[in-house]
């Protein structure tokens, strides 16, 4: 009985754990619209959302992070950047800051090598860049 009990745990912890890419909701995909934040070409929502109680949504690619940042910062030629030699790489809407944490509460798109994403949503293994974009509710 206890071997059963501990099959059904492991089970029900294995797919719960399962989580796999999907299409961009709708409502999400409006309120991005909305926020004037452009999707990168080819990049596949993972998990998060936009909109109501959310403030992010994942996504991965498998460009070249560089190429992904270079796609953004020119379609944000204004906003500030935070960039550092830890990979940390965040384009925020605002004044430029040298103080951690200013781009809080402001939309804001990270893009990052993250060689885990494709194991933690079932993707292609070329798929390791990370695109986080942040729009707080209006």
């Amino acid at each position: 009985m206890k071997t059963l009990i501990s099959l059904v745990a492991l089970f029900l912890f294995l797919g719960a754990g399962a989580v796999f890419a999907a299409d961009l909701p709708d409502k999400d995909a409006k309120y991005l619209e909305g926020a004037g934040i452009p999707l990168y070409k080819g990049a596949v929502y993972t998990n998060g959302g936009l909109g109501d109680a959310y403030v992010g949504a994942r996504f991965a690619c498998n460009a070249p992070v560089t190429k992904v940042q270079a796609f953004y910062r020119e379609k944000f030629p204004n906003w500030a950047l935070i960039s550092d030699q830890y990979g940390t790489w965040i384009l925020y809407e605002g004044e430029q800051s040298e103080q951690m944490g200013a781009y809080m509460g402001k939309k804001s798109i990270s893009v990052r090598e993250e060689k885990q994403l494709p194991g933690w949503f079932n993707l292609s293994s070329d798929m390791t860049t990370e695109i986080l974009i942040v729009v707080p509710p209006n």
